[in-house]
């Protein structure tokens, strides 16, 4: 098939990953894909985690409902030029808030269009309180969702709030993120990092990300000091950058955690498998109630033992015997967690290999996840009106 994948997103950070991961996989399988976005790039990976910060365009977007609509009046035209120069059979796109212009596309051209949600837009603008119309968000949200041929959630959830804010139950399909594994291979790299980052000899928990708040990465460093983790013989490693660094950085000054804690700063995104390398213990410090924490998934296929909030979105990804879990902003519960792990290198190797295995085992791969969504609708002959959308799959 010919597939146009359409986004209106930056294309950095996880977005970028997730934008450049399924188009690949569509490839690899025999398809034509070509990205189509008036916002960024190619769909390529940030180059740096420190580019996942928020941009003028971003800000604007988010601003005004009238800029993000306007859109539509170049998206449309662009969308419609893109499908019949092209000869597309199928356009797949990433949701954002108001961007009817993938979905009218696909109505006029007689397309079917899969639309990729991977958060409530309007649930985050009403609790951010950035839009003035929340009324809006909502409705645009159910208008398009209801519009496509199918919608992927990555979550069960996200598909449970979708339901319950109007949008068609049969046409909602839960696929879970995915991962390369081949993208995330160590190697001789790490030793000689392991020894210029001090940590030789080291248990090494670790958390990689783009710092915010709601990461909730001081729980991690609270955790490791009200347990006097270094004391026995662990070492935090905090891989990345972003708005919580000042707060992260006096919060380890005022606990004495210098010699313990390390900040890695922004690293090329080609550089991450190297550092998580070094990570005996992985963690999650906090995930919202909705997303499929990519981190996660990495971790899993870099064979690292793993400690994460115990709610639903979260147990999507890993069973009671590949991860020890923590009530969801419990400091107590996460330090026992760590402590136990700290303690105990035969577990960390038992419960690091059984969550390596269930990558391959329950399909968290790129590749499987491009087979369930092009699998999701039947892609009639060029001409065809009428388009027939196959039966949901199991989760």
């Amino acid at each position: 098939m010919n597939i146009l994948y359409h986004h209106r997103t930056r294309a950095t950070d996880a977005q970028g990953i997730h934008i450049f991961e399924i188009a690949q996989a569509m490839r690899e399988l025999g398809h034509s894909v070509e990205i189509a976005s008036l916002t960024a790039g190619h769909g390529a990976p940030a180059a740096s985690l420190e580019q996942a910060g928020p941009s003028r365009l971003r800000e604007m977007l988010r601003v005004s409902e009238l800029i993000q609509l306007g859109y539509n009046l170049a998206g449309l035209p662009y969308l419609l030029w893109k499908i019949y120069r092209g000869s597309i059979d199928l356009i797949y796109e990433r949701y954002s808030l108001f961007n009817f212009s993938g979905v009218i596309a696909a109505k006029l051209s007689r397309r079917p269009l899969i639309l990729e949600v991977n958060s409530p837009l309007a649930l985050e603008e009403s609790r951010q309180r950035i839009s003035g119309r929340i009324p809006l968000a909502y409705w645009s949200e159910r208008v398009i969702c209801n519009m496509a041929t199918k919608v992927v959630v990555v979550s069960s959830p996200l598909r449970r709030m979708l339901v319950a804010s109007g949008v068609q139950d049969d046409k909602l399909l839960v696929i879970s993120n995915g991962v390369n594994p081949k993208a995330f291979l160590g190697g001789a790299e790490s030793g000689r990092l392991r020894e210029a980052l001090g940590l030789t000899g080291k248990t090494v928990i670790g958390f990689v990300g783009w710092f915010k708040t709601w990461h909730r990465v001081d729980l991690l460093i609270a955790a490791f000091d009200d347990w006097k983790l270094a004391e026995s013989g662990a070492a935090l490693l905090l891989v990345g950058d972003g708005p919580a660094m000042p707060e992260l950085l006096a919060l380890t000054q005022k606990r004495n955690l210098g010699a313990s804690v390390k900040f890695s700063g922004a690293i090329p995104h080609r550089e991450i498998p190297m550092y998580v390398d070094l990570f005996d213990i992985a963690v999650q410090p906090a995930a919202n109630e909705y997303c499929c924490p990519m981190k996660i998934l990495e971790y899993m296929a870099l064979g690292k033992a793993i400690v994460a909030p115990r709610q639903e979105n979260v147990r999507e990804l890993l069973r009671a015997d590949e991860a020890r879990f923590f009530a969801r902003g419990d400091v107590v519960q996460l330090g026992g967690a760590l402590s136990e792990l700290v303690d105990d290198a035969r577990l960390r190797r038992e419960i690091a290999g059984r969550g390596q295995r269930a990558v391959q085992d329950r399909g968290f791969l790129w590749s499987r996840n491009a087979e369930r969504v092009l699998a999701s609708v039947s892609v009639p002959d060029r001409g065809e009106k009428q388009l027939a959308v196959t039966g949901d799959h199991p989760n």
